[in-house]
């Protein structure tokens, strides 16, 4: 977790608190809607529960730990609980130096649950992001640290699935690098294993879970997810930090993920002209494509076409993605909205065609009815939309970050 200047008071325990008889609070790094994330330093004689170095981070000397604690208010929420658990879990399991590290976990008589994590020094992506775009090779040498991370992940069948600028912290290393780190699997679903350890057990079916900006359409409609929601969430990432702001920027949150859904994202070149690169742009636009048969297989082929674009920044070909085996026609993330939507562009294409002589000054008058039929048509496409995502866009606003 990151270690930023706070002052004690935004959260409940006070400077020089002992918690759990092995942490003494230091500061406040942040207030969640599920917890409060302090600095606290471990007592004398405590030693890690996680095979992990104990307080890496030192302040004057002292060892100094992210000491995450879930609000008392919420000890009875047990769909809150659960996933405070299950984050401990995934968390035991995935080991890298761009993963924040697990060094304790543990539980008080009262029920609040609490977690000890590595200290990170340094800023979240999304801090960074704000003071204006990132250059090309900073952005992807980031870019390839998080994917570094993402396959540990999809390695253990762990989808992180919330992934976006805020849950990445950057720290300068002593050779004065940048590394990424990604933090925060709450969200995070496991594709096999015990199913009581799958995010769904925990949600009504077919709820949406995540954050508008940086999902997936798949995500977006509640259709099941794989490693390819976090390609994407990283080809939004990638395009935030080459042009400054993510590619579609809506009011409201169903207007963001509706465009997820329907629109092609402008090309990033065209927000910051001359900076990127064509085989850069074509990473970007492939990690962001509709369906996810058509963006890269896992994070370790985005890696690898990254590296290209930046060996090579004009083979646009070398980023394409390999197709991906299909046992039909029909890739499995389709589902009726898509479906909706190839009708309506369908019908788009006839009716142009059919219009056409008349454009050209033909006798020939437009066909009745072609307005309507189009008009009905994109209706139902967006009618389609709307309800695959309406279902869970408060549980997702209102779900713990």
């Amino acid at each position: 977790m990151t270690s930023a200047p706070g002052s004690v008071g935004a959260g409940t325990l006070p400077f020089g608190k002992v918690f759990a008889e092995k942490y003494r609070i230091k500061r406040v790094l942040g207030d969640g809607v599920s917890g409060t994330v302090y600095t606290a330093e471990p007592l004398p004689g405590i030693a890690a529960s996680e095979p992990a170095p104990l307080g890496s981070s030192t302040e004057a000397g002292e060892r100094l730990v992210a000491l995450k604690v879930l609000h008392r208010s919420l000890v009875r929420d047990r769909q809150i609980s659960r996933r405070f658990h299950r984050e401990a879990a995934i968390l035991r399991k995935l080991r890298g130096p761009y993963i924040v590290s697990l060094f304790d976990f543990g539980e008080l008589d009262d029920g609040v649950l609490y977690m000890a994590l590595e200290l990170v020094r340094g800023r979240a992506l999304d801090e960074i992001i704000r003071l204006g775009p990132l250059e090309p090779a900073r952005a992807v040498a980031l870019a390839q640290q998080v994917c570094a991370a993402l396959e540990i992940a999809h390695a253990s069948d762990v989808v992180h699935s919330d992934l976006k600028p805020g849950k990445i912290l950057v720290e300068k290393r002593p050779d004065g690098q940048e590394r990424a780190r990604v933090c925060d699997f709450g969200m995070a679903k496991v594709l096999r294993g015990d199913p009581s350890d799958s995010l769904n057990m925990l949600t009504e079916q077919n709820m949406v879970f995540g954050t508008p900006e940086y999902m997936a359409p798949e995500q977006a409609r509640g259709d099941e997810v794989d490693a390819r929601c976090d390609v994407y969430a990283m080809g939004v990432m990638l395009y935030e930090m080459l042009t400054g702001e993510p590619p579609f920027r809506y009011d409201t949150p169903i207007g963001v993920m509706t465009a997820h859904l329907v629109e092609e994202p402008r090309p990033p070149s065209s927000r910051v002209p001359g900076r990127i690169t064509p085989a850069l742009e074509a990473v970007v636009l492939h990690a962001l494509a509709k369906k996810r048969a058509d963006r890269y297989p896992t994070a370790a082929a985005l890696a690898g076409a990254l590296e290209s674009a930046i060996e090579r920044p004009s083979d646009v070909a070398s980023t394409r993605p390999e197709p991906a085996p299909r046992a039909s026609g029909i890739d499995l993330g389709t589902r009726d909205t898509e479906h909706a939507l190839h009708i309506s562009a369908s019908l788009r294409r006839r009716d142009v065609a059919e219009s056409a002589p008349a454009a050209r000054g033909s006798d020939r008058p437009p066909r009745a009815g072609a307005d309507k039929s189009l008009r009905f048509w994109i209706t139902v496409a967006f009618i389609a939309a709307l309800f695959g995502i309406a279902a869970g866009v408060m549980a997702s606003l209102l779900g713990p970050r």
